[in-house]
């Protein structure tokens, strides 16, 4: 079908706009001045023109959020996740289904060893019940960048049970417009790691996702040029010290990684490039791979410090990256394509194309499910432990 036929195109827009005034010319003008020998018959066309005058209105506002957002840019993207179009590998990937490496172990802190009696927790409602793990909310400030946000925190069913054990880390990242309760309540993180423990596919893992698009504003998680936003530093700082400081963490950088979807993508994969000795993995789902704000711009447009296909040409670093997306998400999967045919060893890049999706939450979801099962094949750390 030709894109001026698709969902995003303004010439839909107009043949919907058209159509609404039509409709409403005939219901509220044509209908009520001309006589009509059954008045019952004028009633009736009345309230279907109304009714219809609705309908196409509520298609107005849909195509012109769809338009400003690009959830679905064919119709097709409208029936959901299709079927995998590709699954490739370049760089250096590591061979999959390695043996795991034991849970660490050690001797936890004051502030490790119980959260219930840890300060940084605030004031919680502590479940009970912990066989589904639990989230919490809490509020990171960062000395390094000055800034305090929010997150939300969820700790694995046997977190509480086994004071001497260090758990993996996944650091999650939002889209922008969105937030830290739009990724937890959206994409259920806790509970696709709880569900993929129990099917011996993923090991029990920590998971917090910090504020990271703070009022909306489009940080795309770097430190501004002029210094007034430091969210590159508050993350791989601020976010990780309290972490560690206050969560009984991995102490393997092998032991942690990103995830992220949009804007949130990108911020996995970027923060994970510029800091390999924080973060092992990124699982990047319709993201893109050079910083794109929307609205104020914190970096100049000559700026390549957060082009990650410069990064991944000339420097790259020792990690291992999950890209999934959409083809007919254009934004993502034209980045993707650019990132693809840069990556160097030894970062590797693993990624897994579906035909249809658009941009929406049920793509991210199904990435999210398969990225972290491409985890726990992939990396050690986070292969499936037993919890007993």
């Amino acid at each position: 079908m030709p894109s001026w036929l698709q969902p995003t195109s303004p010439v839909i827009l107009i043949l919907v706009g058209v159509l609404l005034l039509a409709i409403l010319g005939w219901t509220l003008i044509w209908i009520p001045t001309h006589r009509h020998p059954h008045r019952h018959h004028a009633i009736g066309e009345q309230s279907v023109g109304v009714l219809v005058s609705i309908l196409l209105s509520l298609a107005m506002v849909f195509l012109v959020l769809n338009t400003q957002s690009s959830w679905f840019t064919t119709w097709s993207s409208m029936g959901g996740v299709g079927a995998v179009a590709a699954t490739e590998a370049v760089g250096d990937p590591t061979e999959p289904d390695q043996p795991a490496v034991g849970w660490q172990t050690g001797i936890p802190s004051d502030l490790q060893s119980n959260p219930r009696t840890n300060p940084a927790f605030g004031e919680q409602t502590w479940s009970d019940d912990t066989s589904q793990g639990q989230y919490l909310t809490v509020s990171i400030t960062g000395p390094a960048s000055g800034r305090t946000q929010t997150a939300a925190v969820w700790l694995p069913p046997s977190y509480l049970d086994h004071p001497e054990r260090f758990y993996p880390v996944l650091l999650g990242f939002s889209g922008v417009p969105g937030s830290v309760t739009a990724l937890v309540e959206g994409l259920h993180p806790g509970e696709l790691v709880a569900s993929l423990s129990s099917q011996q596919q993923l090991r029990e893992s920590i998971v917090v996702v910090p504020d990271v698009f703070p009022d909306n504003l489009d940080t795309e998680c770097v430190d501004a040029s002029d210094g007034s936003v430091l969210m590159e530093t508050y993350i791989a700082t601020d976010v990780v010290n309290w972490i560690r400081t206050n969560l009984r963490s991995d102490p393997d950088r092998e032991g942690w990684a990103t995830f992220g979807y949009s804007a949130g993508g990108f911020c996995s994969s970027m923060l994970t490039m510029r800091h390999p000795d924080l973060f092992g993995s990124s699982i990047n789902m319709s993201g893109y791979f050079e910083a794109d704000f929307e609205g104020p711009k914190l970096r100049p447009d000559d700026d390549t410090s957060y082009d990650l296909g410069v990064i991944a040409g000339s420097n790259p670093p020792d990690v291992d990256l999950w890209f999934y997306t959409a083809k007919d998400d254009p934004m993502p999967y034209e980045s993707w394509q650019r990132f693809n045919s840069a990556v160097l060893a030894p970062t590797s890049l693993t990624s897994q194309l579906v035909d249809t999706g658009g941009h929406t939450t049920s793509v991210w979801a199904a990435g999210l499910e398969a990225g972290l099962g491409w985890l726990g094949r992939q990396e050690p750390h986070f292969a499936w432990e037993a919890t007993q």
